[in-house]
């Protein structure tokens, strides 16, 4: 056996004569042994092993970071934030997890990325879709350190076009009432409330009778997609309801005003949107109802954010849409003003109804002045 200072110290020749030789080594505090064919082997052995354990030593491996423990973390942490409304995001990122399954994030290549975008262009998934799809992937990545360089290759290396998703979904009166009748009776109060206050389907589901105030009217959402808490003002109509609700069930101030499963409202809320011929048609899109109808009676859009709890007027004027029968009505109404324009009626000498002739004076319109100086600049300026 080699002696203490010895170079092969950790060489051992067992039994000895034998001409077996073995490496005795300690890893991680324990006692290992290596068989070896001969002496120059077991040499060998014994630096490379020693090396290894002096690189262990000073430098730290790089763990391995698995892109699906990295995507359920990401998940967990947005289900904590928005309060278990993660959405169409879980479909999302389990797309993600079947293509790179447990693969280490830090060996993800652009390459990978884009044979996952060309199979949703295959599937005529909508470019909408497809730029969520890679929003949510960046999103799952940014959440570890140490992927900086692969993210900025995303960024500049992969471009998808972003599709026009402010689509003006409202209802008008008539589809309100026939999208009515064609729901249960259980379900058609909570679409009224909806098209009344603004609210979304989450926020809605959440709201105890503890949480309105008859004597203001108001309806304090506890638990906002922002994370904070709001008052919506309850119109007549909604407390008619409200007040019908509570007289026929006799509620404790701890239940929820509308006891329904989330799962099955959509369900029946979708059948009843294509019977009525309004597909597509969301429930979320009563709330673009909503902001529409108010901005059509001239809310201004200070009254519309507060309302609806929109911070910023971009995201108002993705809710808030005007009709095409309004439209019409406001370039409507500038028929019954003069607007100093000739037409070939006014050319024969008729006059218009509504519209007042103008004097020919042989000026242009707009000059009326006695100051010839100022009459010479104004033709100038006109010629």
């Amino acid at each position: 056996m080699a002696r203490k200072g010895n170079p092969n110290r950790g060489i051992v020749e067992k039994p000895p004569g034998s001409g077996k030789w073995w490496v005795r080594i300690f890893l991680n505090g324990r006692e290992r042994w290596f068989r070896c064919e001969n002496k120059t082997q077991a040499k060998a052995l014994y630096g490379r092993l020693k090396a290894e354990a002096r690189e262990g030593q000073y430098f730290t491996k790089e763990k391995p970071l698995p892109f699906r423990q990295l995507a359920k973390d990401y998940a967990e942490e947005v289900d904590t934030t928005r309060r278990g409304r993660t959405g169409d995001d879980r479909a999302r990122i389990q797309r993600w997890v079947t293509a790179f399954g447990d693969q280490d994030a830090k060996t993800l290549t652009v390459s990978q990325i884009r044979a996952v975008l060309r199979s949703l262009r295959k599937e005529q998934r909508k470019p909408a879709t497809i730029h969520r799809h890679l929003t949510v992937l960046k999103a799952i990545l940014n959440h570890a350190d140490g992927l900086e360089t692969l993210l900025t290759e995303i960024r500049k290396k992969i471009k998808v076009p972003q599709g026009d998703n402010k689509l003006v979904r409202y209802l008008t009166p008539e589809q309100e009432s026939t999208l009515s009748n064609n729901l249960p009776p259980k379900y058609q109060p909570i679409v009224v409330v909806a098209i009344n206050t603004g609210c979304r389907q989450g926020e809605l589901l959440k709201v105890r009778w503890a949480d309105l105030d008859w004597n203001l009217g108001i309806m304090t959402i506890r638990e906002s997609k922002a994370g904070e808490s709001r008052r919506a003002p309850l119109n007549s109509l909604v407390q008619a309801v409200l007040a019908k609700i509570q007289a026929n069930l006799s509620p404790s101030p701890t239940d929820l005003i509308f006891p329904l499963d989330a799962r099955h409202l959509r369900r029946t809320f979708d059948k009843a949107v294509i019977e009525s011929g309004l597909a597509p048609f969301r429930f979320h899109d009563l709330r673009h109802t909503f902001a529409s109808r108010l901005a059509m009676q001239g809310a201004n859009d200070r009254t519309l954010m507060a309302l609806g709890g929109w911070k910023s007027p971009a995201m108002l004027s993705r809710y808030a849409h005007l009709s095409p029968t309004h439209l019409w009505q406001a370039v409507e109404g500038l028929t019954k003003l003069g607007t100093g324009s000739k037409t070939g009626s006014e050319e024969k000498g008729e006059q218009v109804e509504g519209v007042q002739p103008i004097e020919k004076t042989g000026e242009p319109p707009g000059i009326r002045t006695r100051d010839p100086r100022l009459k010479r600049a104004m033709l100038y300026h006109l010629s």
